[in-house]
């Protein structure tokens, strides 16, 4: 663009203050790399592909506990009525008791066909694989943010485009204004030219606008307060420049392709989906194995029917008519009498009652109506589904990698025009003015060269970003470059 006058220039502060959005003194600056970080932070698309790998975590570690023993302590308190069996007195009684059981079992699995391996080994494959999908969500917010931060950067350059086209027409204004007074040029241009000032001024509110509105998208993207003021810093267009990015060579499609086999996250997750429904199809074959487990268990009981005596038992002398005793060996004959019986109490019946087994179990199915076949037919059934899934999954990162290498030579290629472009109108600005100046051109002419020059700075900015976002694409579609790196290439 050509150098501003001194009245110019004063033009351009005055736009650029007027056009930018108003900033609050205390306002918070956000760099790209905080708003790719605070996005991926509160996204809920990767919140809920981390709740998805929690959950993962813990089938792991549930299918691992199917190897250590079950203990189960049982109390049972029972008021019976009427006939039935004490198991405690060993008695068939037809009355009111209360009893109490209490024991404590034991499992511990000993052989189990291998389906515990299998399953560890399912749960540990379906983990690995939700972490390593962990990385595409956020990649894919990471792109997002960016793709919308380069717009608000491009919509501040247009801005600064606009406004520079209006301080150059102001600065005609001035010079259509000399020649008016001087008698050189007749005063319907100086009232031609005050339109093209009024024109160019509209283009500064809507490109104001346009910044403003590019804000609040980025700010919701990224999750932040909207009432609290923000200023969004990032690369300009010649820091964009400088950095090499755009000048940056494509690696050869070839070694992009093998890169991203490599690389991409969701292909490395489908590989272990796989991996997954391989094991879950040993599990199913297990199922028609034996097992072997061991059990125990030890309890003990209270009845209320069970009773003790209390005190010595009496004993009963056998005696003649008149009262004499008969003796037998020279001592006296007796009898025992009736004792006296009480509940014995519970926590000594507790302590007596003690009773304990230890037993091996060997469980063989024989015949389970097919249901271990159909568990194998249907484990396979998904092991093919996620081939398939894989391989439609190879063939769309392919198309992406292409496409992605394909745009970006497409953009590198526009931006080489829109920089021959911005030559071209310079000079063609410099040409009309001089011809304007010597009464050999038109208002007209010198409008439309500036019209054309505003434009192809707009085009040129649009071709940089759009390069440098076709540079992030390609890296996404490659998939070797983690959300922090994506905001690094463009700083």
């Amino acid at each position: 663009m050509l150098p501003f006058p001194p009245a110019g220039r004063l033009a351009v502060l005055l736009v650029v203050a007027l056009a930018a959005p108003v900033q609050a003194q205390d306002s918070t600056t956000v760099t790209l790399a905080e708003a790719v970080a605070r996005a991926v932070e509160q996204s809920p698309e990767v919140r809920r592909a981390e709740i998805a790998d929690r959950g993962q975590a813990l089938a792991v570690r549930v299918a691992r506990a199917g190897r250590l023993p079950t203990l189960d302590l049982q109390v049972s308190p029972q008021q019976r009525y009427g006939l039935g069996f004490d198991q405690t007195t060993g008695e068939v009684v037809s009355q009111t008791v209360e009893s109490l059981s209490a024991g404590a079992f034991a499992s511990v699995p000993l052989y189990d066909g291998g389906r515990t391996r299998a399953a560890v080994r399912e749960a540990q494959f379906s983990r690995d694989a939700a972490s390593a999908g962990l990385a595409r969500p956020r990649q894919q917010v990471a792109l997002d943010v960016a793709q919308q931060f380069l717009t608000l950067l491009l919509d501040r350059e247009i801005a600064g485009i606009e406004a520079g086209s209006l301080a150059d027409a102001q600065a005609q204004r001035a010079r259509v204004a000399e020649l008016v007074d001087a008698g050189a040029r007749p005063r319907g241009d100086l009232l031609a030219q005050d339109a093209v000032v009024a024109e160019r001024q509209t283009a500064v509110i809507v490109a104001r606008g346009a910044v403003e509105r590019d804000e609040v998208i980025l700010v919701q993207l990224i999750g932040l307060d909207p009432l609290t003021p923000y200023r969004f810093v990032g690369p300009d267009l010649a820091r964009l420049e400088a950095s090499g990015l755009l000048d940056a060579p494509t690696a050869p499609l070839a070694e992009l392709l093998a890169a991203a086999r490599e690389a991409r996250a969701d292909r490395r997750s489908q590989v272990l989906a796989i991996e997954a429904a391989e094991a879950a199809i040993g599990g199913a074959r297990a199922a028609g194995r034996p097992s072997v487990s061991l059990s125990a268990n030890v309890g003990t009981g209270y009845s209320s029917l069970q009773q003790r005596t209390v005190g010595a038992t009496p004993s009963l002398p056998v005696t003649l008519d008149d009262g004499t005793p008969v003796l037998v060996g020279g001592a006296p004959l007796t009898f025992p009498g009736t004792s006296t019986f009480e509940t014995t109490p519970p926590f000594t019946q507790l302590s007596d009652n003690r009773s304990g087994a230890l037993g091996l179990t060997v469980n063989v199915p024989l015949f389970d109506r097919y249901q271990s076949r159909r568990g194998v037919v249907e484990a396979q059934i998904r092991a093919d589904d996620a081939r398939l899934q894989l391989d439609a999954l190879d063939r769309q990162v392919a198309s992406e990698v292409q496409q992605a290498v394909v745009e970006a030579r497409t953009a590198r290629a526009r931006l080489a025009s829109a920089e021959a472009q911005v030559e071209a109108a310079t000079a063609a600005v410099r040409v009309e003015q001089d011809r304007y100046r010597l009464g050999a051109g038109t208002l007209y002419d010198v409008a439309s060269a500036q019209t054309r020059l505003a434009e192809s700075l707009a085009g040129r900015a649009q071709a940089a970003y759009g390069l440098a976002f076709r540079r992030v694409l390609v890296r996404l579609a490659v998939g070797d470059v983690d959300p922090g790196a994506l905001a690094g290439m463009l700083e």
